[in-house]
C-alpha cells in the first residue's frame, strides 16, 4: 500500500497542526484525518462518529508509514508557509 496523495491544510484547532485527506493506491480516500501535536510526539487522528473510529490502520507498520508521510508533508508545507508564527 502506498500514499498516492496528501491534501491537508493548516488547522486553527488547539494542538491540531493539519487536517485533510490521504489517498491510498489511487483507490481509497480517507477524509478528516488530523495531524495532532501531543505531549510527547505527533500522531494521527482518524475520522470518528459517535460510535467510534470509522477507518483506521490495522497494522503498526501502516500507521507508522502514514504518520511519516504526513509529517513529511507537514514539514514541506510549513517550509513554504510565509508566516511561521502561525505554526
Amino acid at each position: 500500500m502506498f500514499v498516492s496523495s496528501i491534501n491537508m491544510c493548516h488547522s486553527k484547532e488547539p494542538n491540531v497542526l493539519m487536517t485533510g485527506a490521504i489517498v491510498l493506491n489511487h483507490a481509497v480516500i480517507i477524509k478528516n484525518i488530523k495531524l495532532i501535536r501531543g505531549t510527547h510526539r505527533l500522531f494521527l487522528k482518524f475520522p470518528e462518529t459517535a460510535d467510534g473510529r470509522v477507518v483506521y490502520p490495522l497494522s503498526t507498520d501502516l500507521y507508522q508509514y502514514l504518520l511519516q508521510q504526513t509529517i513529511e508533508y507537514y514539514n514541506h508545507y510549513k517550509s513554504e508557509y510565509t508566516n511561521d508564527s502561525d505554526f
